[in-house]
């Protein structure tokens, strides 16, 4: 192998980490749009706007002017801004335990870490950020939407297991007794020619038969 070639357990690893990469983000999309899916979900059960969730998440761009606008920007600025945050978790959780085979250890890791990232974020994140989404939220529907995204997040994220490889069947190898290898028959040869004084002739048994006495007698009749 050449200086700087990167070996093939590196390339191995690589291909791991960017798959549990993928799968984690991917994992946090879908459980963002079921969590989004509940949070709007209770804003039309309580007889509100349908994006007032959005928009709340949009005043971190549009600050206060978010909470006057309708369906606009502001809606546009706070989905996006729910599924970065969404697949971000999503990434940093596919990394750390996507290895894990088990469906249920996972959702049970996955509702932690979405809970835990909501304790976190209600007391650095969204005071610092924006601290009207740690005011207006709905609860108990945002507690509930965490724990939706983080069963999402184990139940998406999870790993397939591995099929097992077929075993391979290796013949097994006997000794052969010499007279099995022997051919079963004999094939004949190219008539055998001896050397004599006379010139080349056949050997004995490539001869012609010499005609019988009683077939020499009956040509004299």
């Amino acid at each position: 192998m050449g200086l700087g070639e990167p070996r093939v357990e590196d390339v191995h690893h690589a291909e791991e980490a960017w798959t549990r990469l993928a799968r984690g983000i991917e994992a946090g999309i879908v459980g963002g749009a079921v969590m989004l899916a509940v949070l709007i979900g209770d804003s039309l059960m309580d007889g509100r706007y349908w994006w007032q969730f959005p928009n709340l998440l949009g005043s971190t761009f549009y600050g206060a002017r978010a909470f006057r606008y309708g369906a606009g920007m502001a809606t546009l600025s706070g989905l996006s801004l729910h599924f970065v945050i969404t697949g971000t978790l999503g990434g940093v959780f596919g990394l750390s335990f996507a290895g894990i085979y088990r469906r249920g250890r996972m959702m049970l890791l996955g509702i932690a870490v979405s809970v835990s990232w909501y304790t976190l974020a209600n007391a650095l994140f969204w005071p610092r950020v924006n601290p009207w989404v740690l005011a207006a939220s709905p609860r108990p529907a945002t507690v509930i939407s965490h724990v939706v995204l983080g069963a999402c997040l184990g139940y998406v994220g999870r790993r397939s297991q591995p099929e097992p490889a077929a075993p391979s069947i290796t013949p097994s190898i006997t000794a052969v007794p010499p007279e099995v290898l022997e051919p079963a028959f004999m094939i004949e040869t190219a008539p055998q020619t001896e050397a004599t004084e006379e010139g080349v002739s056949l050997s004995p048994r490539e001869q012609a038969p010499e005609p019988s006495a009683a077939g020499s007698s009956d040509a004299v009749e």
